[in-house]
């Protein structure tokens, strides 16, 4: 069956097909208006010629052309999603001749109680019953009966259909008015969401050609509809990562995952000169069979959002790139490293080009205030880098003093503490005669060049002066930003090595003092070797070199090396003095050849040396040449090996101490460039001033030190009093690092009845203050346990005691008091460590103990345990010193201890002696006492 437009139907007839039915060969033309076709479904049934059924589009939208061609509209409602329409053949007197499955599905009649009767019989309503069959045709609703009684409201379409002999046929179609109003609900709301969605939408089908698209992402793309349609994105949109977009789109048409927040970005004509980016989400659209029909997006205009994020991605790169600049900048305390290591950090992430001009008052130690008298800035370039190839890095010195005018863009920017932008060719050159090929570079080849000064705490350091090449892009706001901020935190690193450099001299001075008393903390458990010339004289060697000298002699008078008292020197004569200490920090040979360890030297009255020691005063020669040597040297055969070993300056200082003259110190620079100042001179004189007072405060710290070894020593028992059926072993031992002594304690007291006491304490804190303390309590201890007082009530009384001493002196204590009588014993601790047993059939084992409080915190209670002490049983009483070390766990200190005493086959003095061996450690920090008590088996 063909469709043509018309007014009256034409019959024709159809091919010839086998007679099974009265109408097989018939054939029909029918006219239906253009606009009203929405879809055709033809079907065959036993040789009628065809059935056909037409649906009418109420759609007028001006929105049509977004949605492609009509066919589109057909396609989309093909498919199982359309109600069921009801056909049946009705002949000119009215009776029903076909009945579809369709028909019987909507009103429940099967074809073989219909076919035959009469359609009015459906219909209640005459009026419209007779409009279906009268031979016109006819569309509208008619109700008509269901077979359960109710009425279901058709919407009917009816066709005059002529048959060859003449006879008229009616060709009714019919859908459920409900269904179809629920059709038509739905394409609305999706064509008003289509059409009225303010995000851009659009539909591709699996060749990924637009087949609908919305006005809001036409906009967007600056196109009308109907240049998207049947076209592919990359043609569309040529300026955009459409490659990029159709490969994600290809993904989700081959694995139906969809893809939520993919970002484009580009230009499109709605906006050529600018870039935009994109949000999209694509889904696979498939139909309710699970054929895959195409994809769908999405897509919202994100450009400021991206811009957002774009410049804060690109400002948190900065800030990382800030602080890794900033975490290279200043690794040294130099003020040269520093600089070189600021201009590295400016080319080539900010410039091209960069220059730093610290001034000279800084680096030469004056003070930043220190300019010319014609009030010229001195400033010192320390940093200068350059990346292009056509700047003359080679040719340009990297370090030089250069006079700044005043009113020159760089005075200026140091004088308002601003950044100036000066054209290349406006910049004045630094010096007279400028280097021509970078006169001509910052002329003709850069961009205007940046001025920024150097200011950290008040003070302005310099400036840095830093341009890009003609061929980048300017700078940006963040590139001012960022290039300002370095250099902000590059001037602070600077003045950090000013302050540095400022007070070098004293940090030298403590170094080698903390060194020495270091060496003497370390000599006091040695044989005094911090009481050695020789040796401090050496100190001074080391601590000078490299950073003060090349090369290092000091000598000493022989009377003072003999031990004798230096006598006074008279203007006429000369001096004998031994070299005790010599150093060098290059191989130069010289303290093999001209300065030997040992050997002596004699200078006349008008050397350099005799003059330095007579007047008590240092001497410097800034630059050494051959006739300032022969007066320095001793003899005329050692100027030639000095002047080989590259001496060219040399500083002299006297070894005073109490008033006296020792010796003397030379200092010698030989591959150092700088020569000796006068600044040097004064820390010269402060470190040899550190070395001769370090050998007094030894020889008086030696003796004081003794005198509270004697002091403490006194106070502790000397030997203990014999007790029937208990052996008693003890040992003490100071720190062997903290130089001062301690308050550690113990005591054996015997008491009436054979019985014993043992206490143990340990004051914290040390020097003598702590050992007054502990003399105190330990005589307290030893009244009170003699008074008969049970092991908690003498901590309850020490703890008074304590108290009333003040000064914040606190200790621990453990006290045991064993009778023989039962073998028992009473222990009580005041904040101290527990005891160990060691039994004759087990192992040894840790006392357990209510631990109390330090005693002198006053008014604790403590309370006391009550052990029995078998026959050949040992007690052991420790303080903390034995068992702690800084980063161990202190029960691994009394796990060793237990396991060293379980070894049964040690007299008493053997077992101290080899828990000491076990514990004791060379960085002892605290003292050691330990006392041991041995139950002796009955006779």
């Amino acid at each position: 069956m063909r469709i043509t437009p018309g007014v009256a139907p034409i019959a024709r007839p159809a091919p010839a097909r086998a007679p099974d039915s009265p109408y097989d060969g018939w054939g029909c033309t029918l006219e239906v208006r253009p606009s009203e076709i929405v879809g055709v479904r033809a079907c065959e049934r036993r040789g009628l010629g065809g059935l056909l059924a037409v649906h009418r589009s109420r759609s007028d939208s001006a929105d049509a052309a977004h949605r492609g061609p009509a066919g589109s509209v057909a396609a989309r409602l093909g498919g199982n999603r359309l109600p069921p329409l009801a056909t049946a053949l009705i002949d000119g007197d009215g009776r029903i001749l076909r009945w579809s499955k369709d028909a019987e599905a909507l009103l429940g009649y099967s074809a073989d109680e219909v076919v035959g009767n009469l359609a009015a019989r459906l219909v209640p309503d005459p009026g419209p019953g007779d409009r279906i069959t009268s031979g016109r045709g006819w569309s509208g609703v008619c109700p008509v009966r269901h077979r359960d009684g109710h009425q279901v409201d058709l919407e009917f379409r009816t066709y005059p259909i002529a048959g060859p002999d003449g006879r008229l046929f009616i060709l009714a179609t019919a859908s459920d008015v409900r269904a179809l109003g629920r059709i038509e609900a739905d394409l609305a709301i999706l064509d008003g969401y289509f059409a009225q969605s303010p995000i851009g939408l659009a539909v591709y089908n699996t060749d990924l050609r637009f087949v609908r698209i919305n006005r809001a992402l036409a906009r967007m793309n600056g196109l009308s509809p109907r240049q998207h349609l049947g076209r592919r994105l990359v043609t569309v949109l040529p300026g955009i990562n459409g490659a990029e977009i159709e490969r994600a789109m290809q993904h989700v048409l081959a694995t139906g995952e969809p893809v939520v927040d993919a970002r484009s970005h580009g230009r499109t004509p709605g906006d050529p000169e600018n870039d935009r980016a994109w949000s999209a989400s694509y889904f696979r659209m498939e139909s309710l069979s699970g054929q895959v029909l195409g994809v769908a997006s999405s897509i919202i205009d994100v450009t400021e959002r991206f811009k957002a994020e774009a410049q804060a991605a690109q400002a948190q790169e900065r800030l990382t790139l800030l602080a890794e600049a900033t975490a290279r900048i200043g690794t040294t305390l130099d003020l040269h490293q520093t600089s070189r290591e600021l201009a590295g950090e400016v080319v080539p992430r900010l410039a091209d080009l960069c220059t730093v001009l610290v001034r000279e008052g800084l680096v030469a130690s004056t003070g930043p205030e220190a300019d010319d008298a014609e009030g010229m800035v001195l400033v010192r370039r320390l940093g200068l880098t350059a990346t292009h190839p056509r700047f003359p890095l080679n040719k340009v010195p990297h370090e030089g003093v250069y006079r700044l005018p005043p009113g020159s863009p760089y005075t200026e920017a140091m004088v308002t503490g601003r950044t100036l932008t000066v054209p290349g060719r406006d910049l004045p050159p630094l010096v007279d005669t400028p280097f021509g090929d970078a006169r001509s570079y910052l002329r003709h080849e850069t961009q205007p060049v940046r001025i920024t000064p150097l200011v950290a705490r008040g003070t302005v350091l310099g400036v840095v002066v830093y341009a890009r090449h003609n061929g980048r892009e300017p700078f940006d706001a963040q590139d001012l930003a960022f290039g300002d901020e370095l250099v902000t935190r590059a001037a602070v690193a600077l003045d950090n090595a000013r302050l540095y450099q400022r007070e070098h001299e004293a940090l030298q001075q403590a170094n080698a003092a903390r060194e020495q008393l270091a060496l003497l903390n370390e000599a006091s458990t040695r044989i005094g070797t911090t009481l050695d010339l020789q040796r401090t004289a050496q100190e001074l060697v080391e601590v000078v070199l490299p950073r003060f000298a090349d090369f290092v002699a000091v000598d000493l008078l022989d009377p003072v090396l003999r031990g004798e008292e230096p006598f006074l020197l008279r203007n006429d004569q000369g001096v004998v003095l031994r070299a005790v200490a010599v150093g060098e920090a290059y191989g130069s040979g010289l303290t093999d050849t001209a300065y030997a360890v040992g050997e002596t030297s004699a200078f006349d009255s008008s050397q350099v040396y005799a003059k330095s020691l007579r007047t008590r005063r240092s001497i410097l020669v800034p630059e050494v040449d051959e006739a300032s040597l022969s007066e320095i040297a001793s003899s005329p055969d050692r100027v030639a090996p000095g002047l080989a070993a590259g001496i060219h300056s040399f500083l002299m200082v006297p070894l005073l101490a109490r008033g006296a003259v020792l010796g003397g110190a030379e200092f010698f620079r030989t591959r150092n460039p700088e020569a000796y100042t006068p600044a040097d001179v004064a820390l010269a004189e402060e470190l040899v001033g550190i070395a001769a007072v370090c050998i007094d405060n030894a020889r008086l710290y030696r003796r004081e030190h003794e005198t509270a070894l004697i002091l403490q020593r006194s106070l502790l028992p000397q030997l203990t009093h014999p007790t029937p059926g208990v052996e008693i072993a003890h040992r003490y031992l100071p720190s062997s690092v903290t130089s001062e002594v301690g308050g550690d304690w113990f005591d054996a007291v015997p008491l009436s009845g054979n019985r014993l006491a043992l206490i143990v304490g340990d004051v914290m804190g040390h020097g003598i203050r702590a050992a007054a303390t502990m003399g105190q309590l330990r005589t307290v201890a030893r009244t009170l346990a003699t008074l008969d007082m049970t092991s908690d009530q003498v901590l309850t009384r020490l703890d008074e005691t304590a108290t009333d001493i003040g000064e914040g002196q606190f200790a621990t204590c453990v006290c045991a008091l064993y009778d023989p009588a039962d073998r028992s014993c009473t222990i009580a601790s005041a904040g101290h460590l527990p005891p160990v047993l060691v039994t004759p059939h087990a192992s040894p084992r840790l006392v357990e103990l209510p631990p109390g409080l330090p005693l002198g915190i006053g008014g604790v209670e403590f309370q006391s345990v009550t052990i029995t002490v078998p026959q050949d049983s040992i007690l052991v009483l420790y303080t903390d010193g034995l068992i702690e070390r800084r980063g161990q766990d202190i029960d691994e200190g009394m796990a060793l201890l237990c396991r060293t005493l379980a070894d049964p086959g040690r007299n008493l003095e053997e077992a101290c002696d080899a828990v000491l061996a076990a514990l004791e450690t060379e960085d002892a920090e605290d003292d050691i006492a330990v006392i041991m008590a041995h139950v002796l088996p009955s006779p």
